[in-house]
C-alpha cells in the first residue's frame, strides 16, 4: 500500500468516526429519558396523590361503615337486652305465679291435714272425755257399791254379837257329884 493510499483510507476512517461520534449525541436520548423520568415521576406522584385521596376516602368509608356497624351492634344490644329483661320478667312473673299456685296448694293441703288433725283430735277429746265420763259413772257405782258394802259391813259389825255360853251352875247339875 501506498502512503497516500493508507491517508486517505486514514481519513475516510476519521471521517466516518466523527460521523459516528456525531450521530452518537445522546442529547437527544438524555431529553427523552429526562422527559419518561419526568413523566415516571408525575404519573408516580399522581398514583400517590390518587393512592392518598383512595385511602382517606376508603378511611372515611371504613369508619362510617365501622360506625353503622358498631350503631347497629349498640341497637342490637339494646334490643337483645329488653328482649333479656322481658325474659327475665316474663319468667319472674311466671315463677311467682307457680309459686302462688304452690303456696295456695301448700296452703290448701295445710288446711286439709289442720282440719283433718283437729277433726280426729276433736274425736280423740270426745272419746277421752266419754271414758272419763264412764269411769267416772263406774267410780261412782263403785263408791256407791263400796258405800253400801261398808253399810252392809257396818250392818253386820253393829249386830248383836251372840250371847257368850255361859255354864250352868253346878247345883243343880245332873252330873253326879263325885264327878264334881
Amino acid at each position: 500500500m501506498d502512503v497516500t493510499k493508507l491517508v486517505m483510507e486514514m481519513q475516510d476512517t476519521l471521517s466516518t468516526i466523527r460521523t459516528t461520534l456525531a450521530s452518537l449525541n445522546t442529547s437527544e436520548h438524555d431529553a427523552k429519558l429526562d422527559e419518561l423520568e419526568l413523566k415516571r415521576d408525575n404519573t408516580i406522584k399522581k398514583l400517590l396523590n390518587d393512592f392518598s385521596a383512595e385511602s382517606e376516602v376508603l378511611t372515611q368509608q371504613r369508619k362510617a361503615e365501622r360506625d353503622e356497624i358498631a350503631e347497629r351492634r349498640r341497637r342490637e344490644d339494646e334490643e337483645r337486652e329488653i328482649r333479656r329483661r322481658l325474659e327475665d320478667e316474663e319468667l319472674a312473673a311466671r315463677d311467682h305465679k307457680e309459686d302462688e299456685v304452690r303456696d295456695g296448694k301448700l296452703l290448701a293441703q295445710t288446711n286439709v291435714v289442720e282440719e283433718e288433725t283437729d277433726n280426729l283430735m276433736i274425736q280423740i277429746e270426745e272419746e277421752a272425755q266419754r271414758v272419763i265420763e264412764e269411769g267416772h259413772r263406774k267410780l261412782k257405782a263403785l263408791e256407791e257399791k263400796r258405800q253400801e258394802l261398808n253399810r252392809l259391813i257396818d250392818e253386820q259389825l253393829k249386830a248383836p254379837l251372840p250371847q257368850m255360853p255361859r255354864r250352868r251352875s253346878r247345883r243343880g247339875s245332873s252330873m253326879p257329884p263325885a264327878m264334881a
